[in-house]
């Protein structure tokens, strides 16, 4: 009998160990299921966040197509500028030497 009343409580201590096992189980499952949804909850807000990225990179590509836009058009009023001015400091000097010229045709 001793035996028996052994192996009883061998099985008691077993089935008492089974219930504790299956309720941490149960609070790991608890806590894992908070946690996907809080990784849920992260994954929307990556999105999110990417669809803005996304978003901000299209503005950003399209100013940086009007910034270039923007600089060819400067350098090429520039160069003209520059074309112009030289021939405007010729032109000023022309019109120097024909308005002496004039001025000693008159004084004659």
């Amino acid at each position: 009998m001793a035996d028996s009343d052994l192996t009883i409580e061998i099985l008691k201590g077993i089935r008492s160990e089974m219930r504790d096992f299956r309720t941490e189980q149960q609070q790991t499952n608890r806590r894992l299921g908070a946690v996907e949804q809080r990784l849920e909850v992260l994954d929307e807000r990556l999105e999110l966040t990417n669809q803005r990225l996304d978003i901000g990179n299209q503005r950003l590509d399209v100013i940086e197509s009007t910034l270039l836009t923007v600089v060819r058009r400067q350098r090429a009023m520039a160069r003209a500028l520059r074309a112009t001015s030289g021939e405007v400091s010729t032109i000023a000097e022309r019109v120097t030497a024909l308005e002496t010229r004039v001025g000693r045709l008159e004084t004659r």
